[in-house]
């Protein structure tokens, strides 16, 4: 019996869309189209995270608005991105921020991006501060290089700590204040993006399958 051209156009359409399907479901992300997504805030402010429906990168997004009392406020992730997130070593932590402010800017530095897991906490100083007013885009490589124990003049993090962190995160925060004074930070496309080799597993995966479905049609049709 022959397969026939429909018979593995729809073989090979069911294989592509598993491919997809796994290389989706490896990604953990919040957009924020929604709702909060079960982020919530930790440090110095006003309100709890707010979910606006509109104004994000593009459609909803959270924010936070400080209390102008002392410290800093910190975003805080949701049960989905902790656990153990080994598979995204040497992949990237990816996230938008923007932060809106009244009168001059009057800029701190900080830790940008606290990851805490078997009793280590790491920090992570970003490139720039987000714009005032507009979305800035980040990408963290989930890599001990560039991260240090404790706070930004701590010692420099060790493969191993890293891995051990990761190994069982139980906190991340993404500073939501870069302010001295009144301002609101902004989040916005949160996503722990799949290891690399994750991903090229399941390419590999489709490309076995669509070998198989093609030595079938020969046989079949011979």
């Amino acid at each position: 019996m022959k397969l026939t051209r429909t018979a593995m156009g729809a073989s090979v359409l069911a294989a592509v869309a598993f491919a997809i399907t796994g290389i989706a479901s490896a990604a953990i992300t919040s957009t924020f189209d929604a709702d909060s997504d079960g982020w919530s805030a930790i440090g110095d402010f006003a309100a709890p995270v707010q979910w606006v429906p509109a104004g994000g990168n593009p459609a909803g997004h959270i924010e936070i608005p400080d209390a102008v009392l002392g410290g800093v406020t910190f975003f805080v992730a949701p049960a989905k991105f902790l656990g153990d997130k080994s598979a995204a070593i040497g992949s990237a932590l990816t996230f938008d921020l923007q932060q809106l402010i009244s009168g001059g800017a009057n800029q701190f530095n900080d830790s940008d991006v606290v990851l805490t897991g078997n009793g280590i906490t790491l920090v992570y100083d970003l490139p720039t501060n987000p714009a005032i007013g507009s979305w800035t885009s980040y990408s963290v490589p989930l890599v001990a290089s560039g991260w240090t124990v404790s706070s930004l003049g701590g010692a420099a993090a060790s493969e191993s700590q890293f891995q051990q962190v990761l190994a069982s995160l139980t906190q991340l925060r993404i500073r939501a204040e870069y302010q001295t004074g009144a301002d609101t930070g902004l989040l916005d496309n949160v996503s722990l993006v799949p290891e690399p080799t994750n991903v090229a597993m399941l390419l590999l995966g489709l490309a076995i399958v669509l070998g198989v479905i093609r030595v079938r049609a020969r046989l079949c049709s011979s």
